[in-house]
């Protein structure tokens, strides 16, 4: 790359260019530094607690469906952890009773669907090791 000569007016308008930059820097720098010491005044005066806590983040509840309501009273009306078997018997058999059963597959899907929502999403029903294959069910 060729160097040119600047002439003395290039040179002032640089200088004068320099200048001004140099004035907008510290005006930010002085704007920066106020807001440091804004923030660590509003630091020292907050309790430590504020900033240690953990925000827990809350969803809105699932509504509950009619399969949902025919889960909970089975394992309700049972009293004791219920195994996934039973509930998916007496369940079909108050489905058919309310008259919205369907295939026995589709059946076996919705309420096995409910109880993935009811113990995992919701809480609503605790899951129990039980002896063998599977879990049982037990109202929270």
């Amino acid at each position: 790359m060729e160097k040119k000569a600047l002439s003395k007016d290039e040179l002032i308008s640089l200088i004068a260019e320099f200048r001004s930059e140099v004035k907008k820097n510290l005006a930010k720098i002085d704007f920066f530094n106020e807001k440091i010491e804004e923030l660590t005044h509003l630091l020292n005066e907050t309790p430590a607690e504020v900033f240690n806590a953990k925000s827990e983040k809350t969803r809105k509840p699932y509504p509950l469906s009619a399969w949902d309501n025919i889960v909970l009273d089975v394992v309700r009306d049972n009293g004791k952890p219920t195994t996934s078997k039973e509930i998916y018997d007496k369940a079909m058999a108050k489905a058919t009773e309310m008259g919205i059963a369907m295939e026995e597959s589709k059946m076996k899907s919705k309420i096995n669907q409910c109880l993935v929502k009811l113990s995992g999403r919701r809480d609503d029903l605790k899951k129990i090791k039980y002896g063998g294959r599977g879990f049982a069910y037990a109202i929270q």
